[in-house]
């Protein structure tokens, strides 16, 4: 077995290897991830021993609480300590007040009064939850935490398996990486109203009404930029990768034949590619779904799009056996407003599209002159951008 210092060398030249355009993913993968065990290993065995050797000297081991009579709270030594409870309770007098304590300046190389204070893990992990419950999109989509400027690869050309004669082996092939894609730095900020008294307020009623607050509008900002995102200062939209999507994958519908299901099933539908029709689903606002596309039916008067109720009572919206994911107006225009050659409509199997970020949010508290309020600034720093194009179909609004 490898010692700690041999696999954290290690780990450093795969990390290297990654931005050659020629790197084999899927060894490299499979590399971090047995090397992942072995660091465990050895660092449970460190521990272990450590620990038998403080029993030893009459010590029971790592403290995690600390009782202390006359006071119902119990102080938290956690080796994250963004999560400890002094550290919370640090930030929530931060946000009321605007005053950065002396735990929050504890990190003097990061912190700053400019930056503002890290979010706590513990609302950080609460408001990830909520972008998974809250965000239809964002649930869907692929999320990473590679560092910003590194290149990573994409494969062009995938292996093709032969028949061979018993015997006779088959031709080596090497999978060709020409494509790549790179993440910036975006950043991605919330205004928040967290003017609760600082008397009455407890840590977890104030701890979970940021998190809700927070959770809604960033993933209006994340969702919104993974449909339409220009790609400067932001993430670049999906329905902005017109040069990445196949040209005749970019179909644009006349007025005539928008509910007119022939049409549809020769020119968009069957253009949507085998291998990535498993897991699309169509994007359109509400109105165009409920305006033009539910109740299509075929030459024999079948239906080809509607709306089913599930046991719940939402609604289960289905076009030519795809899901319909509805979404809002800023996200994607509806067909109406739509003028010639706006997208109105998507399919796209969404985990194809990436969005790069670290999860770690700041949080700094203004007062606005102008409004006399209080202003609280979340700050998050993420990109995004779709991975494989190639299954993507782009619907435009045609003429008369």
């Amino acid at each position: 077995m490898k010692t700690l210092q041999q696999i954290i060398a290690r780990k450093a030249e795969l990390r290297t290897m990654l931005e050659e355009p020629k790197a084999d993913l899927n060894a490299i993968e499979i590399e971090l991830r047995e090397l992942n065990e072995e660091q465990g290993q050895l660092e449970k065995r460190e521990r272990l021993i450590k620990e038998a050797g403080e029993i030893n000297k009459g010590n029971t081991g790592e403290v995690r609480e600390n009782f202390i009579i006359g006071n119902k709270e119990n102080l938290e030594e956690r080796d994250d300590k963004y999560s400890s409870l002094e550290y919370r309770k640090a930030f929530m007098n931060y946000a009321r007040t605007g005053v950065i304590s002396n735990e929050l300046r504890a990190d003097a190389t990061t912190m700053t009064t400019d930056l503002g204070a890290v979010i706590p893990t513990t609302v950080m992990n609460e408001i990830i939850q909520k972008l998974k419950s809250y965000g239809q999109i964002y649930s869907r989509i692929r999320k990473t935490a590679f560092k910003g400027g590194v290149k990573i690869p994409t494969a062009s050309v995938k292996p093709v398996a032969t028949w061979k004669a018993e015997g006779t082996l088959s031709d080596k092939q090497k999978k060709t990486v020409k494509t790549f894609i790179e993440f910036s730095y975006y950043k991605l900020q919330c205004r928040i109203a967290t003017s609760l008294e600082a008397d009455t307020v407890a840590l977890p009623v104030f701890e979970a009404t940021i998190a809700a607050d927070m959770a809604e509008a960033i993933v209006v900002a994340i969702e919104q930029s993974v449909i339409s995102g220009s790609g400067t200062g932001e993430p670049k939209g999906i329905i902005k990768h017109t040069t990445e999507i196949p040209k005749d994958q970019q179909i644009t519908i006349a007025a005539a034949d928008i509910s007119d299901w022939s049409k549809w099933k020769k020119n968009v539908f069957a253009k949507i590619p085998l291998a990535y029709e498993g897991n699309g689903i169509w994007i359109m606002t509400k109105a165009t779904f409920e305006g033009y596309i539910d109740g299509m039916v075929d030459a024999n008067g079948q239906p080809i799009a509607r709306a089913n109720y599930g046991i719940t009572g939402a609604p289960v919206r289905r076009f030519g056996g795809y899901d319909v994911l509805c979404v809002e107006a800023d996200y994607i225009p509806n067909y109406e407003s739509a003028v010639a050659g706006d997208v109105f409509a998507v399919f796209v199997d969404l985990s194809e599209y990436i969005f790069n970020s670290n999860l770690q949010m700041t949080l700094k508290r203004y007062f606005d002159e102008d409004t006399d309020e209080w202003i609280d600034k979340a700050t998050l720093l993420g990109d995004g951008k779709l991975r494989d194009a190639n299954g993507v179909l782009l619907i435009k609004k045609g003429t008369n």
